[in-house]
């Protein structure tokens, strides 16, 4: 495997002997294999299976023609299987009497491989060694590291020696002392979040995994609707300081649900009114927001006298508090737990459920939604499945689940004033929710009783994500808040203006000067990597910037 610093092999063509390759033919992840069989049978064909797709047939990809060569281009997503004697469309996994070879090499990036096939077995050797694609991480470091250098020393200079002489005699404004941490939390969620939504560079890694499992993307989404529920505690805390009704504090709450509800629709539902998506991620929100909310307005006691705050709490104070809600909040997962033993559907399980997708979750979706649930699904292109909807109306259940998760943190934070004390619950709060959700799981992507599943939102990863959640918070926590040894930026800025982040960085998806692409002679766009982080990193820090202007001006927009 060569190194560059651009995932790119330079050249242009590349020549073995009479055969001449043209490199800029290939995308990202895809490279050249060229068949050559000598097996005189005329059933001979080339079997390929996405790497992601669990428990699935190969599909027949190419008839190998009778002593002759072939050369087609691929993706480094797929394994290969070579069959002689089998026709069908289908090649179940199982069926070995009738496979030549499985090609178990690991083809890499723009590499080219050369396949020989005879009845004796596949030969493979390599014609030109595949780029590493890890590479352009240090590159686009690099040039954003210098930049940021660039940036913060002009921000310091002003602030310094042009801003100082201006604000010198003023007076300063005093604040109101606030976590940051938990601004801090929210803007790493929400700088995450629109670095996936933008394409993460292109790495699979990084991207939402097909099914079962967890990538970066996946934790991204849980940690953001988390730490709305780490906030709820302290929102409803200020307005029964006011003396609020239930009531005035119950509308208050139905007005931003709606709200959020209708901007979700907006940004992510389309024009075809055939296919109008009416759930999705701030639908989602809106949702859970609204019951989980609702319940912790009439579960949490309002303060009796402003002594209140000073009694020392027993060690079990803050779950007490949320007793009655976690009841409710267990009654809701028990409910979501007997739908979701389920088949994916398509391809999956040798296609025995083929017009299924998502068992009972996709179907009760399918009932009440029809055709308006997200029709372009990561297991759509893997398993050839049916639409189906992550965000759906079944996944709210476990999500209000979720929500109660960060309530429960914000609870803590809300009763104890020791930094040991809010540090070692939720650390705790964290080990419980892994083990038990590892345990459930079997600590293994595929196997468990309820695997870790973001389409479904299983109870497992509802765990498994607030164990990172907790985390995460905790190391905040100390750094910025307690140790103060980081301010939280530029992640504080963001956290403090998140969904106007999320709204504005859907809404300029596909617009210059926050996203760009290059195409070539071939309309190949992002061919590389390099390319790719390179426009998803801008993107990202175009938005970012943004946050940095916003709270400099002051403005922090709310729903």
């Amino acid at each position: 495997m060569k190194w560059y610093f651009i995932d790119d092999g330079n050249e242009r063509f590349f020549r073995n002997n009479n055969t001449v390759y043209d490199m800029h033919q290939l995308r990202m992840d895809e490279f050249y294999l060229t068949l050559n069989n000598y097996i005189s049978s005329s059933d001979t064909h080339l079997y390929t299976l996405n790497k992601d797709c669990i428990e699935c047939p190969y599909t027949s990809n190419l008839r190998l023609p009778d002593k002759a060569s072939i050369i087609s281009k691929y993706s480094t997503h797929l394994k290969f299987r070579i069959a002689s004697g089998y026709s069908e469309t289908y090649l179940p996994e199982d069926e070995t009497e009738t496979v030549v070879c499985n090609l178990d090499d690991d083809f890499g990036q723009f590499g080219i491989y050369n396949v020989d096939v005879n009845e004796t077995g596949c030969f493979t050797t390599t014609l030109k060694e595949p780029v590493n694609i890890y590479s352009p991480m240090l590159t686009v470091a690099l040039i954003y590291v210098f930049s940021f250098i660039i940036i913060y020393g002009a921000i310091f200079t002003w602030n310094k020696f042009i801003r100082k002489k201006i604000v010198e005699n003023t007076e300063p404004t005093p604040k109101k002392a606030r976590i940051k941490s938990l601004d801090t939390f929210r803007g790493i969620t929400i700088v995450l979040m629109i670095f996936a939504n933008f394409g993460c560079g292109g790495y699979h890694f990084i991207e939402h995994t097909t099914w079962n499992g967890l990538h970066v993307a996946d934790i991204v989404f849980p940690c953001f609707i988390w730490i709305m529920g780490a906030c709820i505690p302290m929102s409803l805390n200020s307005s029964f300081k006011r003396g609020h009704s239930n009531k005035v504090i119950f509308l208050n709450i139905l007005k931003r649900s709606i709200k959020l509800f209708c901007l979700g629709i907006f940004l992510g539902s389309g024009a075809n009114l055939n296919f109008l998506r009416l759930f999705g991620v701030l639908q989602r929100f809106g949702v859970a927001y609204l019951v989980a909310t609702t319940i912790c307005l009439f579960c949490l006691k309002r303060p009796n006298n402003q002594n209140d705050d000073a009694k020392k709490p027993n060690m079990l104070e803050d779950i007490l508090i949320l007793s009655k809600g976690w009841i409710i909040a267990l009654i809701i997962v028990i409910f979501h737990t007997i739908i979701i033993f389920t088949d994916l559907g398509g391809l999956h399980k040798n296609r025995s459920y083929v017009d299924c997708i998502g068992g009972a979750t996709g179907y009760l979706d399918k009932l009440l939604l029809g055709n308006h649930v997200y029709q372009y699904p990561t297991t759509v292109e893997v398993y050839l499945s049916k639409p189906f909807d992550p965000e759906g109306i079944v996944g709210c259940l476990t999500t209000i689940f979720h929500v109660f998760f960060g309530i429960q943190a914000g609870v803590t934070l809300h009763v104890y004033k020791s930094h040991t004390q809010r540090i070692l619950r939720w650390l705790l709060w964290a080990i419980a929710c892994g083990l038990i959700g590892g345990g459930l799981c079997s600590f293994s992507k595929e196997d468990g009783v309820i695997p870790v599943n973001k389409n479904l939102w299983s109870t497992s990863f509802v765990l498994v994500t607030s164990c990172f959640a907790f985390t995460l918070l905790a190391a905040c926590y100390v750094l910025v808040d307690l140790r103060k040894w980081w301010s939280g930026k530029p992640f504080l800025f963001a956290g403090m203006n998140a969904i106007l982040m999320y709204i504005g960085h859907e809404m300029t998806d596909g617009h210059f000067p926050v996203r760009w692409y290059t195409e070539d002679e071939g309309g190949v766009s992002r061919r590389t990597h390099f390319e790719a982080l390179l426009s998803d990193m801008w993107g990202t820090g175009v938005w970012v910037l943004i946050s940095y202007y916003l709270y400099k001006i002051n403005y922090f927009f709310t729903v």
